[in-house]
């Protein structure tokens, strides 16, 4: 997809700055940067929880997002 294609409307420095952001982490993933390992680390903590909380509560989430779209 081009630069100056996106699905969401940003301003060029919006773009800018997200460009920028997913440079850095694939320099950083390259490099093996120590804080690059940890952010995955807690991001793949933070999915696992995520999934055990979902599949607790899912059902009842369910109910409460069916009666909210019913409003």
């Amino acid at each position: 997809m081009p630069f100056t294609t996106s699905t969401i409307k940003r301003t060029k420095i919006q773009k800018m700055s997200a460009l920028a952001g997913a440079f850095a982490m694939k320099i950083a993933r390259e490099k093996k940067d120590p804080l690059y390992e940890k952010m995955i680390r807690f991001k793949k903590a933070y999915k696992m929880v995520k999934r055990q909380l979902i599949s607790k509560y899912g059902s009842k989430g369910k109910i409460a997002a069916r009666t909210a779209a019913m409003r």
